[in-house]
């Protein structure tokens, strides 16, 4: 079995910025990083760090960002056969700025990911195969992502919707999707519901399980992440970790997921490997060099487990 990721790949430019800008707002930057990026493209390096095997299908330009874009897939081992050049099209580019706290805000020039369609289409249906993972995100054309979904269905592939850029209202051919993964902004997007805590997220997550899928997931950042199932509705809190970026946190979920899913790992087991994962990966710089790899994310777990038992002897 595989990991299949059919999305965007962007080459980053991260700003950092004592305080993020608002309208008609100047703000210095006292640095500036380069790094590849792209919801799609981070979601395959996430579940190839997390020991899948992985193909990523996306476009980039005929440019120098090209060959930035896709410098840690490569080093990775992440399959790019499928990988197009649209020469009319300049590649993705995301402009983050990134405040002390972590926070971010990011704008997306998607350039040639808008060119995602029939041939990527044509190429994850000769690909995938019954068990696969097929991970999508809404940074390629929605057209796209819908028919994606049929071609993984229609194999027999599980899909994992990433609704990110969020959505002002819910689209049924995607919830069609097998695992709906949104963060908290993008699920009340999709329900037109504000979510105040856990216990409403909660009950969201029921809501849009209710529109489909068969798993509805809400990433709530720093509070941990929420899921709801035909079995009912599951809570884990986030790590207790020193936040530096929280850029790219949420594709190191999904991909990680998909990872852990596809090795074979149970529903819960696997939220509990995606949650460690997204959290570890805020604790460094920049998207993609900051993802976790496997080996790491157990050996953290394996390094907690004993402060846990202690911290449960003193209670």
């Amino acid at each position: 079995m595989a990991v299949i990721v059919l999305g965007s790949i962007n080459l980053d430019l991260v700003a950092r910025v004592d305080q993020i800008p608002g309208p008609g707002d100047t703000r210095l930057a006292h640095e500036l990083s380069v790094s590849p990026g792209g919801k799609g493209a981070n979601q395959a390096l996430a579940a190839r760090r997390m020991g899948a095997s992985t193909i990523f299908m996306g476009t980039v330009g005929n440019d120098a960002f090209a060959r930035q874009a896709v410098t840690e897939l490569r080093r990775d081992g992440v399959n790019l056969a499928y990988l197009q050049t649209e020469r009319a099209l300049p590649t993705g580019i995301a402009m983050i700025a990134v405040d002390p706290r972590g926070q971010n805000a990011i704008t997306v020039a998607e350039g040639a990911n808008r060119a995602t369609g029939d041939s990527a289409l044509a190429s994850l249906d000769h690909v995938v195969q019954r068990g696969d993972y097929v991970v999508l995100q809404n940074e390629i054309p929605l057209g796209t992502v819908e028919r994606a979904i049929q071609v993984a269905h229609r194999h027999q592939a599980k899909v994992i919707w990433d609704p990110a850029p969020a959505l002002p209202r819910p689209v049924p051919g995607l919830l069609g999707a097998d695992i709906v993964v949104p963060n908290q902004g993008e699920a009340e997007s999709l329900l037109g519901v504000r979510i105040e805590d856990v216990r409403t997220a909660k009950a969201m997550a029921r809501q849009l399980k209710a529109e489909g899928p068969e798993v509805a997931v809400i990433k709530l950042g720093g509070e941990g992440v929420v899921w709801a199932t035909l079995h009912g509705v599951f809570y884990l809190p986030a790590i207790s970790v020193k936040a530096v970026d929280t850029v790219g946190a949420g594709d190191v979920f999904a991909g990680s997921l998909a990872a852990r899913l596809d090795a074979g790992d149970a529903l819960a087991e696997a939220m509990g490997w995606a949650n460690l994962a997204a959290g570890i990966s805020t604790t460094a710089s920049g998207a993609q060099p900051s993802f976790p790899y496997w080996d790491a994310v157990r050996k953290y777990a394996n390094q907690q487990r004993p402060m846990e038992k202690e911290r449960e002897r003193e209670r």
